[in-house]
């Protein structure tokens, strides 16, 4: 009898580490998660509601100026769109688990926003230089965001910016 006690309770122990390691559920929690995903869900329809992009042959890598005015014009719908996304995951708090990673998500969104609004910049001063770098730059930071959202158990919030 006491043998079978002592082997129910190894089993329990057992069980409860393998379902506290958080290897099961996503990195931030899985109430918080679900947050953060309807926050993304929320921005990619904003991305979506922005329409295309006016200028389908556009090279962002060797930008033609002529085009900046309206580049910059659908660059503005953009920005609106990333400053309430980074402003819907703010407000979502501090998740209960898996801090670093819920911060490189926000670091990266954050990213968008500057690199978003330095391209219309660059795009209104006709910098095409400036404005390449800066995709260059976008392009990095959608990677990250991506490696960020899937570390926190989130990887839906990449979807925003593809």
């Amino acid at each position: 009898m006491r043998e079978a006690r002592r082997i129910v309770a190894i089993t329990a122990l057992l069980s409860f580490v393998a379902c506290s390691n958080g290897s099961d559920g996503p990195a931030v929690g899985a109430a918080f998660a679900r947050r953060a995903v309807a926050a993304c869900n929320d921005a990619r329809a904003l991305k979506d509601a922005e329409g295309p992009f006016p200028y389908p042959d556009f090279n962002p890598t060797d930008p033609d100026p002529t085009k900046f005015p309206g580049v910059a014009d659908a660059l503005m719908k953009t920005d609106v769109t990333f400053t309430t996304w980074l402003e819907d995951m703010r407000a979502l708090g501090e998740p209960p688990s898996g801090n670093e990673a819920w911060a490189a998500v926000l670091d990266a969104i954050e990213a968008h926003v500057r690199i978003n609004r330095d391209q219309i910049n660059a795009a209104r001063q006709g910098d095409t230089a400036r404005f390449a770098a800066d995709y260059d730059e976008g392009v990095a930071t959608q990677e990250a965001l991506l490696d960020a959202a899937t570390d926190a158990g989130v990887p839906e919030c990449a979807k925003v910016d593809r």
